[in-house]
């Protein structure tokens, strides 16, 4: 009977010191208890400090624990979470249909992109076949005027051969023609040239000699 009597004074001193501290606001230790209880048997008082400090942490947790939603106040609050939910809902209905909108205008200049760019697209070939044509008549243009070119050459290589024949033609004529067996009556005469020829219309006569039918004599050069 003794013994549970100590047992009850040591819990009632062991939680009457936890108090102390707990009011202190410091921490609750087996030594910080047996500082306020001047000693005793770590053995002793450790279960009893375990035992104490968990009952006043399961009662506090309990006092903070909030208590049952009572019926009203949930039938209101699932009202309002009702309420916000359409709400929540709507508004994200309308930016579904204002995305969608502007995905769908976005998918319609994607579109005219990919159009413009077929059309540049037709319009570099046309600018390349056209290049490609302009280039092919450059170089034919080049090789006419190269053969041009060659012709011009040969036949102003001709020109000078002719104009070098004719220069050497005029500066040494030829040498005038006399006949082979000349007659008596052309003995002591000059020799007949081409323009004594031309201007000797009577080759039987002697220069110099009077024709009976011409008023004047005709003067041999």
């Amino acid at each position: 009977m003794a013994q549970k009597k100590n047992n009850t004074s040591l819990e009632k001193q062991i939680r009457d010191a936890i108090q102390q501290l707990t009011a202190d606001g410091k921490p609750v230790t087996n030594q910080a208890v047996r500082d306020i209880l001047g000693g005793g048997s770590f053995r002793d008082t450790s279960p009893k400090v375990k035992q104490i400090t968990a009952e006043i942490a399961a009662k506090e947790q309990a006092a903070r624990a909030a208590p049952e939603m009572p019926e009203d106040f949930r039938d209101a609050a699932a009202a309002m979470w009702q309420m916000s939910w359409e709400l929540a809902d709507e508004i994200a209905a309308s930016d579904r249909r204002a995305h969608a909108a502007e995905l769908e205008s976005l998918k319609g200049e994607v579109a005219e992109a990919l159009a413009n760019c077929a059309l540049v697209e037709d319009e570099r070939d046309d600018a390349e076949m056209r290049a490609q044509d302009l280039e092919k008549r450059l170089d034919d243009a080049r090789a006419t005027l190269h053969d041009a070119q060659l012709e011009i050459a040969r036949l102003d290589g001709r020109l000078m051969e002719r104009e070098k024949d004719i220069v050497s033609r005029v500066k040494w004529p030829k040498a005038p023609h006399t006949t082979e067996h000349p007659t008596d009556d052309a003995e002591g005469t000059p020799p007949v040239t081409k323009d004594d020829t031309q201007l000797d219309m009577f080759p039987n006569e002697k220069p110099g000699k009077e024709k009976p039918d011409d008023p004047e004599p005709i003067a041999a050069e």
